[in-house]
């Protein structure tokens, strides 16, 4: 792809909601900002003349695969209002953010997840009611699969991604099956499955338990537990999974029942978040 600026804030905000919040093709809300008109044949970010495609269905309309008339009637009747999805395949009906990863619920915004002191993964509500993802996918040997910022693809090889959504729910994966993650927005909370790697090491987040390369990482991290403005930070030498505060402070909450431990995680979050201004 050629060098190019990015495409301004306010054609980008354009762009999404007039997609709301997917690719125009198919609705898979991790998408790219695709030119109608090509940029190598015309320097512009004209709304009209582009619109947002997933990688696979960006990498087809690159190459030639559908035509100027096509990716017209793509952008005109696109995917999400078809299916009558005002707000995305990961719109969510909250004002907050949790997810439930390895048995442990996790309510705050930014980063959840970080290995070797690099975050892998983010969530965070956006401020239409859609769920934005920021991940990091390595393979096994260390090669990058994907680096995704708010629901944006910036890097990865298109050709090696697999990807499935449908109505609030999300797969990404690479084609050999060495990343693989499971995000489900369809109830309360969230539920997150998944295998990320770094340097070299599988941490698992799925089911019960958080695992090192097999290895349970840290057995105060359980089931029965929330914690509310926290995140997993992940030592893959030692096989050793902490948690530390978002903030400045965080609470951890002790619950049986898991809406009380949810309602309670939420109101202990509003706490702690900051006051927007």
């Amino acid at each position: 792809m050629e060098n190019r600026p990015k495409p301004p804030v306010d054609v980008k905000r354009k762009l999404r909601q007039h997609a709301r919040f997917g690719c125009c093709r198919c609705g898979i809300p991790i998408y790219q900002y695709h030119h109608i008109i090509p940029y190598s044949r015309e320097q512009h970010f004209r709304v009209e003349d582009m619109m947002l495609l997933c990688p696979l269905c960006h990498d087809m309309a690159s190459k030639g695969a559908l035509s100027e008339a096509q990716q017209r009637e793509i952008q005109a009747n696109h995917f999400n209002s078809r299916r009558g999805l005002t707000g995305g395949m990961l719109h969510v009906n909250q004002e907050y953010c949790a997810v439930l990863a390895g048995g442990v619920l996790l309510a705050g915004e930014g980063p959840l997840l970080i290995a070797n002191e690099e975050p892998l993964l983010s969530l965070s509500p956006g401020n239409d009611g859609h769920l934005r993802l920021s991940a990091t996918l390595y393979d096994r040997l260390g090669n990058l699969i994907a680096l995704i910022d708010d629901n944006e693809r910036v890097s990865g090889d298109a050709a090696i991604w697999d990807l499935e959504a449908e109505h609030r729910k999300l797969v990404v994966r690479s084609a050999a099956n060495q990343v693989a993650m499971h995000l489900s927005a369809k109830g309360e909370p969230a539920h997150l499955r998944a295998k990320f790697w770094h340097s070299g090491s599988l941490i698992d987040l799925r089911g019960v338990g958080i695992r090192v390369d097999g290895v349970n990482a840290g057995q105060e991290i359980s089931q029965g537990l929330a914690f509310a403005g926290m995140m997993l930070k992940v030592n893959t030498l030692d096989q050793v999974v902490e948690i530390d505060s978002q903030l400045k402070s965080g609470f951890l909450i002790s619950e049986y029942d898991p809406d009380v431990r949810l309602r309670k995680a939420i109101a202990a979050w509003q706490k702690l978040k900051p006051k927007s201004t």
